[in-house]
């Protein structure tokens, strides 16, 4: 399936994005522990997506797949809790956001796939 290979290097760069948006973050007066709940999750989603490609079994392989995007809506909701509470105006975090929900849906028809 092309959209899995597709799904692993997405969520790979999108992690790189995540890092460096945290970095941006950093240089504003957003609360450390947000930084770090944003972090974790948005890395996260590519880790479970790599995870996946070594399980044994289709089960564990949807499971993986399932808590990807859960760590996606996690990650989508520690953005929209930053931007919101600190009235941030980022270009970055609208980009990153756009490919987050983008890699939602891919995960989401993968799983939908995968059940059938």
């Amino acid at each position: 399936m092309h959209y899995e290979k597709d799904i692993k290097i997405r969520t790979q760069k999108f992690a790189v994005r995540i890092i460096k948006l945290c970095a941006e973050l950093r240089k504003g007066n957003v609360d450390f522990a947000l930084i770090r709940q944003i972090l974790r999750s948005g890395t996260s989603v590519g880790a479970n997506v790599r995870e996946a490609k070594a399980s044994s079994t289709k089960k564990e392989l949807i499971r993986f797949y399932e808590i990807a995007l859960r760590s996606a809506n996690e990650t989508e909701y520690w953005m929209d809790i930053i931007k919101e509470g600190f009235e941030i105006k980022s270009e970055r975090m609208e980009e990153d956001k756009k490919e987050l929900i983008e890699i939602a849906k891919v995960l989401a028809t993968i799983i939908i796939n995968l059940k059938k």
